[in-house]
């Protein structure tokens, strides 16, 4: 088996200016949390401060005409005045007053698109969210964009606060989608804050399996925050064992945020599936913030067992939990902790593909370096898979590169085949050439001619009477 170094680096640096650009073009909106009302009207207040501050240093500028000093002046008069209306109408609002959207919408468009507006947006919605959650949220659904977004949250957390059963409900009843279920959980956290057995009650009564997990993860979340022992002796008693598992796990990740050993404490008390979860629970949420303490701790727990015992699925799964979490904070220090590890039962080699794939996208050069460094063998094998998945989408020819990189003969023609495969489909042209070049055996050229309808085993491109090693 040949492989080009050279043309792997190449592959990363490649893909490492991707996602540069890729991070500067798809950066996400600046998300804002629903603004309250006391740090609203401090900003208004400020807001109102700098713009006399302003109006003063402007009319002070030597140099400066009447004219000009009185344009500065009366578009600051003019967004005062703004401010002013828009607080008259919050303090009216809060006061009992009513609120439409054509009046709603009136405020906003009297703002520039900004932070200023942003703030003004959630902090309407929240203030009229408290007020009449349902016209608020009706309003919210007819805006566009990051303004929906926004006003939904914002209405929903001000409905929450005085009708979180209302506001629980709402959400159960939205289109079912990993966003909508999210707000489900936040729902039923914010009700157990004021009424845990009402929000326990409805929880438990929802018909739909995915809504009634979220919704008691949501209690058990909010209940951990004060009596995380209490949460977690609550989780293990759910008959459903869906419902039950992700209840087990959130209550010990609190837990565990703070009084990790009496958490691990309880967590070894359990048995099966329930130990399992929640001990990968509890070393997630440690390796996210302490990874050296999560490591010690999976130390200790495998230190006194045989080699079987911890080349077992599960401690290879712990393993994985904390390879993944030390690696987005620092990659280097996880892949030496990784290769410290048993390779019997894949222990090492899961940990490793895990470190791999999330410092390819923290600085993928440096990745594939450390990669490339690795001895051959399944271990590195299964960092270079790694590569192959996170590159196939954006890069298949690097991706390509990369699978013909792998050691193991079976495994390196099966990865080639599945890049050729779906590169075809794309670009079917780029994808045959790639193959006709490839420094590869007869028989791995033949089987993989099949991807493009072929059985005949050309030689490679530019020197047909060479046979490739």
């Amino acid at each position: 088996m040949k492989f080009n170094i050279s043309s792997c680096l190449i592959a990363v640096a490649a893909f490492a200016a991707g996602l540069a650009v890729d991070r500067v073009v798809f950066s996400p909106v600046e998300d804002t949390a629903a603004a309250e009302g006391v740090r609203v009207r401090n900003k208004e207040s400020s807001s109102l401060s700098s713009r006399g501050s302003r109006s003063r240093a402007i009319s002070s500028q030597p140099g400066r005409g009447d004219s000009d000093r009185q344009r500065e002046e009366s578009r600051e008069e003019g967004a005062d005045g703004v401010l002013g209306s828009f607080r008259d109408a919050m303090e009216k609002l809060q006061d009992g007053g009513s609120m439409d959207a054509k009046t709603a919408s009136q405020l906003l468009q009297s703002f520039p698109p900004g932070r200023e507006r942003r703030h003004m947006l959630e902090h309407l919605a929240n203030v009229w969210g408290r007020r009449n959650g349902q016209v608020a949220i009706e309003w919210a659904e007819s805006l566009d964009g990051s303004d929906r977004r926004r006003a939904l949250h914002s209405a929903l957390h001000g409905w929450s606060e005085e009708d979180p059963a209302g506001a629980a409900q709402y959400v159960a009843e939205l289109p079912t989608s990993e966003q909508n279920l999210h707000l489900v959980h936040e729902m039923a956290h914010r009700w157990a804050e004021s009424d845990r057995t009402a929000a326990m009650e409805w929880g438990a009564s929802q018909g739909d399996a995915a809504i009634r997990s979220r919704a008691m993860g949501g209690v058990v979340s909010s209940w951990a925050e004060t009596d995380p022992a209490a949460a977690a002796n609550f989780a293990s008693t759910i008959d459903n064992l869906f419902v039950k598992h992700q209840a087990l796990e959130i209550a010990a990740r609190r837990w565990a945020s703070q009084d990790t050993a009496s958490a691990m404490e309880w967590a070894q008390g359990l048995v099966g599936e329930d130990r399992h979860r929640a001990t990968r629970s509890i070393l997630r949420g440690v390796a996210e913030n302490t990874p050296g303490k999560a490591a010690t701790i999976y130390g200790e727990l495998t230190a006194g067992l045989s080699p079987q015992l911890r080349a077992t699925n599960e401690h290879r799964r712990m393993a994985q939990e904390i390879a993944s979490a030390w690696s987005a904070a620092s990659p280097q220090e996880a892949a030496d902790w990784a290769m410290g590890l048993p390779e019997p039962g894949e222990v090492r080699r899961a940990a490793v593909g895990e470190v791999a794939e999330r410092w390819l996208r923290i600085d993928s050069m440096a990745a594939g370096e450390w990669i490339l460094e690795l001895p051959e063998g399944r271990v590195r094998d299964a960092a270079a898979e790694r590569v192959v998945e996170t590159m196939l989408p954006a890069d298949p020819a690097a991706a390509f590169d990369w699978a013909n990189s792998l050691s193991d003969d079976g495994h390196r023609t099966g990865m080639m085949r599945e890049v050729l495969h779906r590169w075809s489909s794309r670009d079917f042209a780029s994808a045959n050439a790639a193959l006709q070049s490839a420094e590869i055996s007869p028989e791995q050229r033949r089987e993989l001619n099949q991807v493009f309808g072929r059985n005949e085993a050309p030689a490679p491109a530019g020197d047909p009477g060479e046979q490739s090693e």
